[in-house]
């Protein structure tokens, strides 16, 4: 330290007597943390507001939050966001999801869905890629790798219609 050189202080060794010098064990790598699922900038962003509730299919090109309830599928070709106290009772398709409310149907992702501690899964997913937080509850079957276009993926079991 303080008759040392200043390469002797900026590469530290450990020496001992009768043996060769060895660098000091670096710490471990720290995983990196979950990224959030980024929507596309240029699309439009549709709402659907906490106390809403939709009976029918929605479709859209654009971006959806969803903080209210759906009782028919959700359909997007961009990203959609599924609020913690919401509720889709229906099938879900879309490029794109984050999901942290109640899903009663198949969801199914042609990139990134991202599960949230506090989602309940009721129905199969199929996703390109998957981010799961702890403490999320799932009652189905997963497929994760695949292509959402795959419509073979769970033909061999019987498909379960959703109650609406």
């Amino acid at each position: 330290m303080f008759n040392k050189s200043k390469e002797e202080t900026k590469n530290p060794t450990l020496q001992l007597k009768g043996t060769q010098a060895h660098k000091a064990p670096a710490a471990a790598p720290q995983p990196e943390p979950a990224k959030p699922v980024e929507a596309k900038k240029d699309a439009s962003t549709n709402i659907i507001g906490k106390g809403t509730v939709i009976e029918g299919n929605v479709k859209t090109d654009g971006n959806l939050q969803v903080d209210g309830n759906i009782k028919g599928d959700v359909n997007t070709k961009n990203h959609l966001i599924v609020g913690k106290e919401a509720v889709v009772e229906g099938n879900i398709h879309a490029a794109n999801a984050e999901i942290a409310g109640r899903v009663k149907g198949t969801v199914t992702c042609s990139g990134l869905l991202a599960i949230r501690a506090s989602c309940i899964v009721d129905g199969d997913v199929i996703t390109k890629d998957l981010n799961v937080e702890s403490g999320s509850t799932f009652n189905g079957r997963f497929q994760v790798g695949v292509s959402s276009s795959s419509n073979d993926i769970f033909d061999d079991a019987p498909s379960k219609p959703v109650n609406k």
